[in-house]
């Protein structure tokens, strides 16, 4: 069940009219915006696919659909949370999608990423894709949710444009905020 996601998120000028979009509950994407991960997917068929904050597993799930469709690629999703862990498991159960539990800071690939959603804790995503920076090429796409103004993950994606590590992302302009971006490696250390 969902709920128009004005509920959790009040009207602003890049975004007038949030009850067009449905959300579960506060913490979990909206769904509009889960199915539009899994069209990102869906058009550039990764072989691997990395999310942090899993939570219950909703956008995991549109991931891992997207995938099943294609018939390649898997995802990696990591939850932090034990209880929201093991739910993602079940939602996800039959689907080429791997949850686990730990901390993103923590985690390190076993191979490189072709897309990484991120939409773990909004404190520490910039930290994140630097941390994940290594695994990424130069095909490699990023998403970031909560990069609406009144978050403070803009500033985070603000600051690794600046530090030449995205392209200018395209931000889409939901109730919360998406922005997608192609990852430069020219820069690396």
């Amino acid at each position: 069940m969902t709920v128009p996601e004005s509920t959790f998120t009040g009207a602003r000028a890049y975004c007038p009219s949030p009850g067009r979009w449905s959300a579960p509950d506060s913490q979990a994407a909206e769904v509009e915006v889960s199915r539009l991960v899994a069209a990102m997917v869906t058009a550039i068929r990764p072989d691997v696919v990395l999310e942090t904050g899993t939570y219950l597993g909703y956008t995991a799930r549109e991931i891992g659909l997207a995938l099943s469709r294609a018939g390649s690629g898997r995802l990696t999703t990591v939850e932090v949370d034990e209880g929201f862990a093991e739910q993602a498991r079940v939602r996800c159960a039959g689907l080429p999608v791997t949850v686990v539990t730990g901390d993103t800071r923590v985690y390190r690939p076993a191979e490189r990423l072709d897309f990484v959603w991120f939409d773990s804790a909004d404190s520490i995503r910039g930290e994140e894709f630097r941390l994940y920076y290594p695994w990424m090429h130069d095909h490699t796409v990023v998403g970031f949710h909560d990069v609406g103004p009144q978050h403070v993950v803009r500033g985070q994606v603000d600051a690794l444009v600046a530090d030449g590590l995205l392209t200018e992302p395209t931000t889409i302009y939901t109730p919360r905020g998406v922005c997608f971006a192609n990852v430069r490696t020219t820069n690396r250390a």
